[in-house]
């Protein structure tokens, strides 16, 4: 039996284990996957044991991603251009590989609403390992024009000048910090930069516990924009509900999750996932 684990701080509410257990009742592969609240400063021993009890790969989301880097041997090309790891890969060798699979479920996803990012004006909030890998994305598929946010004012002066460097024609900014807190102040200096947007992205754990409110004020938000709410949650996210009470299209974290998901099992087992039964069960 083949095993596998989702690590994250925290991860109790992750729906990744009902998902990868769909996918393996559907193909009859023998396997299990769990998941662990693994502390920052634990990340590197965790890594470690698991390794030596035998698990096949791990998944790794907030606040890991980066810092999982420097355990890596080997990094698949996702990794160096993305700038976060979310897919762990324990070779017969004993080397460690890493993968991106979130840029994955980004673009595909985007793709299922018919939404394409070249030429769009897109903001994205948090700047994460996810959002960074996200923003790094937009940049790579063409988009226009790109806004990033995060409450951390050092980390968008970094990615700025990160992606700027990359020279692919995109006009990459950053929406300035207040106080370092989630303010109604804050919220409405990035609101007012959203409102202008083809696309917004939520990449904060923002909607993660139950009555968090909208990442943005519900005023950012009018038909014709698309707003993707990464948040995997069972119930729709708050900024994405946000979203469709003013009149936009949006989706939540479900399909993101189901596509880097699935696409880690791939690069696990070389085989194929069945993402029907995979977000059939996590909707259910």
């Amino acid at each position: 039996m083949k095993k596998f684990a989702v690590i994250g701080h925290p991860v109790a509410h992750s729906l990744s284990p009902t998902m990868h257990a769909a996918n393996f009742r559907s193909l009859g592969y023998d396997a299990t996957y769990e998941k662990f609240d693994v502390a920052p400063e634990n990340l590197a021993a965790f890594v470690r044991e698991k390794q030596r009890e035998g698990y096949a790969g791990l998944n790794v989301t907030v606040p890991h991603k980066i810092a999982v880097i420097p355990l890596l041997d080997r990094t698949d090309e996702s990794v160096a251009r993305y700038g976060a790891c979310n897919t762990l890969k324990f070779e017969p060798d004993g080397t460690i590989a890493g993968y991106n699979t979130d840029v994955i479920g980004f673009v595909t996803g985007l793709a299922a609403h018919g939404f394409s990012l070249a030429g769009k004006k897109v903001v994205i909030i948090g700047c994460g390992g996810a959002g960074s890998a996200l923003a790094a994305c937009t940049c790579y598929e063409g988009a226009a024009e790109l806004k990033v946010a995060d409450l951390r004012g050092a980390a968008v002066t970094a990615l700025v000048e990160k992606l700027t460097a990359l020279g692919l024609g995109t006009r990459v900014s950053g929406l300035n910090v207040l106080d370092g807190t989630a303010s109604d102040a804050q919220k409405a200096v990035w609101g007012a930069a959203a409102e202008a947007a083809d696309l917004i992205v939520n990449a904060t754990p923002m909607g993660l516990h139950p009555g968090e409110p909208s990442a943005l004020p519900p005023s950012c938000f009018h038909a014709g924009q698309f707003v993707l709410d990464i948040v995997p949650t069972k119930a729709f996210p708050p900024t994405a509900a946000a979203a469709v009470r003013a009149g936009a299209t949006a989706t939540d974290g479900l399909e993101f999750l189901v596509g880097q998901g699935a696409k880690s099992f791939e690069i696990w087992t070389g085989m194929t996932a069945d993402r029907a039964a995979m977000l059939e069960a996590i909707r259910r």
